[in-house]
């Protein structure tokens, strides 16, 4: 019994930290699920990041919201955005005109999102106003 009991407690934990992105399997899925403004969270910042998806391709627009919660949106330069499916799950490419970076997506549902980018996560929360 003890044997038993001792399998279950060493393997249990290695089956939940696989499944932080059950809800997407495919592509399609990430991008349904990421489509819209997500702000981050525990921050002062007044950005919300816009993901949408069209022909195939992916963007990604920064809007910053005013004090009257008017959206102001950015003219600087927004990357494309790609999705990559890799054996633990998925990561987004960002592909600037001079440069790129990519961050894992650790968790995704349909109002929490968490990208590790350099090491560093940041979680992320549906903006819906």
């Amino acid at each position: 019994m003890k044997k038993i009991l001792i399998l279950i407690l060493t393997f249990l934990p290695m089956t939940l930290f696989g499944q932080h992105l059950k809800c997407c399997q495919s592509e399609k899925e990430v991008k349904s699920y990421l489509s819209g403004k997500w702000k981050e969270r525990n921050t002062e910042s007044n950005m919300v990041y816009e993901y949408w998806f069209e022909n195939g391709k992916g963007h990604v627009s920064e809007i910053e919201i005013a004090e009257n919660g008017d959206e102001l949106i950015e003219l600087e330069i927004q990357p494309f955005v790609e999705i990559i499916k890799y054996d633990q799950g998925f990561k987004i490419k960002f592909t600037y005109p001079y440069e790129n970076w990519i961050s894992e997506l650790k968790y995704l549902n349909s109002n929490k999102l968490i990208l590790v980018t350099n090491g560093k996560e940041t979680e992320y929360y549906k903006y819906n106003k």
